[in-house]
């Protein structure tokens, strides 16, 4: 008896209190923004279960404020299995946060505990996003690898330089098809004309991939 009486002491002084609510919240709060396998949850859970059972020992908290506590914490847990873009997190938030306000002798007490514990956590996590900020929760959502040639990523090849280069239709454009230029097979497209096979052709104009051919009319091909 003197050891419940003398541990509920211990936990219910403001101090420990306080610290167990720090313990609590950035335990917690550290595991929604960096899913640390369940770690930071445990320590954050076992702080907010020792305030509670310094209460419950002296006399003061009861089941109904566990149970409110117990519904903050289900919501948390399902804000890591079915993301809400943090309306759980938030309701969560405020039956934890209610739980411990009545679970304490004097709430307005509690409030104080509670804000002291808020800032100090608010600070805790701001230098954990900052210095941890590659193995956030938020990198989920942005596309962080490079699409670069030395990872095996290749975009549309520059085809530029076959504007005013002259070639060969090798199959009828109507108006998509292929023509030999410079030696190359290349996909081209007419600007609507239809183009038969065999036809002289020119390189008018590229945009990205495609390549705009016209048929290079046969006196001005003779002129030439």
């Amino acid at each position: 008896m003197m050891f419940a009486e003398n541990l509920s002491a211990f936990l219910t002084h403001p101090v420990t209190a306080t610290v167990l609510l720090m313990v609590g919240i950035i335990g917690i709060a550290l595991e929604l923004l960096f899913f640390s396998s369940g770690l930071l949850a445990l320590a954050g859970v076992a702080g907010f279960a020792l305030y509670f059972l310094g209460f419950y020992l002296a006399g003061f908290a009861g089941f109904g404020d566990l149970a409110v506590f117990g519904i903050g914490l289900v919501l948390l847990i399902l804000e890591l299995v079915v993301p809400s873009f943090g309306i759980l997190s938030v309701l969560g938030a405020i039956c934890l946060f209610g739980g411990v306000l009545l679970a304490s002798s004097n709430p307005m007490d509690a409030a104080v505990m509670l804000g002291i514990a808020l800032l100090v956590a608010i600070v805790v996590i701001a230098f954990a996003i900052k210095t941890f900020k590659h193995r956030g929760v938020w990198n989920r959502f942005i596309l962080k690898e490079q699409l670069t040639t030395d990872k095996g990523f290749t975009s549309s090849p520059d085809r530029t330089h076959l504007i005013g280069l002259t070639g060969q239709a090798v199959t009828p454009l109507r108006p998509a098809g292929t023509a030999i230029i410079h030696g190359e097979r290349v996909d081209v497209v007419t600007d609507g004309s239809f183009i038969s096979n065999a036809k002289e052709i020119i390189v008018v104009e590229v945009e990205g991939a495609r390549v705009v051919v016209r048929e290079i009319e046969t006196n001005h091909a003779n002129h030439l």
